[in-house]
């Protein structure tokens, strides 16, 4: 069996609307959130005793993390290109699964920075982000929680029939670790 961690119930709404498209199989078991990128990235999670039971009766043999990169500037610890990889690697070594584990990081591809979300918003018709942007300068919301919340659910009212392009290039990688995972569990 497989584990997609990811750090909130968001990200594993829009997890499951990439397997759905995929076509993959998946229960809900399959897919865990952690509350948060702190606690994704922290070796002593409580969920992680619970996996780690499971990898020892070997009822889990591959998981990918899906985590958010951030902004550096906002945690200069935990946030950026360079402090998450260092953090999630540093967890699978904690964890002793670098060989059964992946990490996916999520982010806008043009910036390396943001969120799920920003992978998201960047697939959006640049004229459709245009308007969004300028609702935002409108509307003066300028706050970490723009690309997580505001623009995003901004995008699913407005656009509700056509929601992500999961076919953009910039879901390839995703794509690929999320095939990858999943193949012995849907043969």
């Amino acid at each position: 069996m497989v584990r997609v961690i990811c750090e909130g119930k968001s990200d594993v709404k829009q997890i499951k609307s990439i397997l759905t498209f995929l076509k993959i199989d998946f229960k809900e078991r399959h897919l865990i959130y952690t509350n948060g990128k702190s606690f994704l990235v922290g070796s002593t999670t409580p969920a992680y005793k619970t996996l780690l039971e499971h990898i020892a009766n070997e009822f889990v043999q591959k998981i990918l993390f899906v985590v958010d990169v951030d902004n550096v500037e906002n945690d200069q610890s935990l946030c950026g290109m360079e402090n998450t990889i260092s953090k999630i690697e540093a967890l699978q070594k904690d964890l002793n699964i670098e060989a059964m584990s992946d990490y996916y990081l999520a982010c806008d591809p043009q910036t390396q920075t943001g969120y799920f979300e920003s992978l998201l918003l960047s697939t959006v018709d640049k004229e459709v982000i245009k308007c969004y942007e300028a609702f935002r300068t409108c509307s003066a919301l300028n706050s970490k929680a723009l690309d997580k919340n505001i623009l995003t659910e901004l995008h699913n009212l407005t656009k509700p029939e056509k929601p992500y392009n999961f076919e953009h290039e910039n879901f390839n990688e995703l794509k690929e670790k999320l095939k990858n995972l999943f193949k012995e569990e849907n043969k």
